[in-house]
């Protein structure tokens, strides 16, 4: 079969020790296009005096660098930030949630199963685990409420319970990821039916921050099964980052990596990858704030981050890098604006700095990219016709009193912890 690029597979991981691919715990990332790859030019030869027939070309250095443009989403992307800045701090964010939705009051003997534990509707005469049932559907779940609340059960003391109407209402009681494993259950005769499973919106934050001494590598291998061939990249380092919002599409990021060097096989050397449930964000949901307060008429904007990589060429029989070391941290965009205030035109004009975040979110997941320190350039605004007059902001970072840029992700992820 001849490879096409609806089978292709990405498969990374970080390094241990930079240069060296680990043997295991590859992770299945979703990607949009790739082309890192190594390649090795050739030399011409210089040779004279030995006819108008040239000699055979000599092969050049090593070059491994590309770019991997990859999908926003709320999991898979916190592992391109943990290459571009470094492992992040990560805290407890939101608490989990479910309930169980009651379409009548429950049949006496029948159960609900709060995280393992079975309690029972009666009639009359509840004790331990078991819940009276009440005149009206409210009166019952009043009553299993309580009954819940009150438990002694550990795993069900570790929620707190409510109704809301004819649902009974759980919430986890311990922010973070550890709530969305609590589960639910509830028999067909109960009129029960549950959220799903188990909790869900559990979620941590983990703040990435520019400016990290040592930076992480990872092995990056591009797969074509139906070659098969697979090209495993090693010593991958992230140099820019980019990310553009419009009003609609999808959301991507394009990133420039540098490696190393790389090598192709009959077979892959990642092992079983690790799928990870893609949960993308999409261009509809931006947005872009201004000293925390929304930013009005932006048509367009962009971010690049750079961690300024400077390879390391030194003489190696291999002819690879012996590395990339992280430069300069810088941080740039652009902002385009329908033209109808002063805004951003007085904070140009004024030389002020000002705080400048672009961010998305859906459901409890989000992600904001936050330059605190910005400075504007005073724009023209060019009169093109009769439509809207835009004006558009080429901007740029400072570190001088902090990051240069933070970026923080609320998922349901537990650590990026390398």
């Amino acid at each position: 079969m001849r490879a096409r690029g609806s089978n292709a597979r990405l498969h990374g991981q970080f390094e241990a020790e930079y240069g060296v691919p680990p043997s295991a715990n590859f992770i299945l990332f979703p990607f949009v296009s790739s082309n890192l790859g190594s390649e090795q030019g050739l030399i011409e030869s210089d040779l004279l005096g030995q006819g108008r027939n040239g000699y055979d070309p000599t092969l050049d250095v090593v070059t491994n660098d590309g770019d991997l443009v990859v999908p926003v989403d709320a999991r898979a992307f916190g592992h391109w930030l943990t290459l571009f800045y470094g492992e992040p701090e990560s805290t407890p964010e939101g608490a989990a949630s479910g309930h169980i939705a009651f379409s009548a009051q429950p049949a006496a003997g029948s159960t609900i199963t709060i995280n393992g534990t079975a309690f029972t509707f009666r009639a009359s005469g509840a004790s331990g685990n078991e819940i009276n049932k009440g005149a009206t559907l409210a009166d019952t779940l009043d009553e299993a409420a309580t009954v819940l609340n009150g438990s002694a059960a550990p795993g069900v003391a570790a929620a707190t319970y409510a109704r809301d109407g004819n649902r009974l209402t759980v919430t986890h009681n311990t922010p973070g990821t550890a709530g969305n494993a609590f589960t639910l259950a509830a028999q067909a005769a109960s009129n029960g039916t549950v959220s799903g499973a188990t909790l869900a919106g559990g979620t941590n934050k983990h703040v990435f921050t520019s400016g990290a001494e040592e930076l992480p590598s990872m092995a990056i291998e591009t797969a074509h099964p139906e070659v098969p061939s697979f090209e495993m990249n090693k010593g991958v380092r992230g140099n820019v980052m980019r990310v553009e919002l419009s009003r609609r599409g999808l959301l991507n990021a394009t990133l420039a990596l540098v490696a190393k060097g790389g090598a192709v096989a009959t077979e892959s050397a990642a092992g079983t990858p690790i799928a990870i449930d893609v949960a993308r964000f999409a261009q509809a949901t931006g947005s872009v704030r201004k000293d925390g307060a929304q930013l009005g008429s932006v048509v367009a904007a962009a971010l690049a981050f750079s961690n300024n990589l400077d390879k390391v060429e030194t003489i190696q029989p291999d002819g690879e890098i012996e590395d990339a070391d992280p430069g300069m941290a810088t941080a740039t965009g652009n902002v385009t604006v329908r033209f109808k205030d002063h805004s951003l035109l007085d904070s140009a004009t004024g030389r002020d700095p000002i705080d400048l975040s672009y961010g998305w979110s859906f459901g409890p997941f989000s992600l904001i990219f936050t330059a605190s320190r910005v400075f504007l350039p005073k724009p023209k605004r060019p009169i093109a016709g009769p439509q809207g007059v835009q004006a558009s902001f080429d901007w740029q970072g400072s570190g001088e009193d902090g990051p240069v840029l933070v970026a923080e992700l609320v998922n349901d992820v537990e650590s990026y912890a390398i």
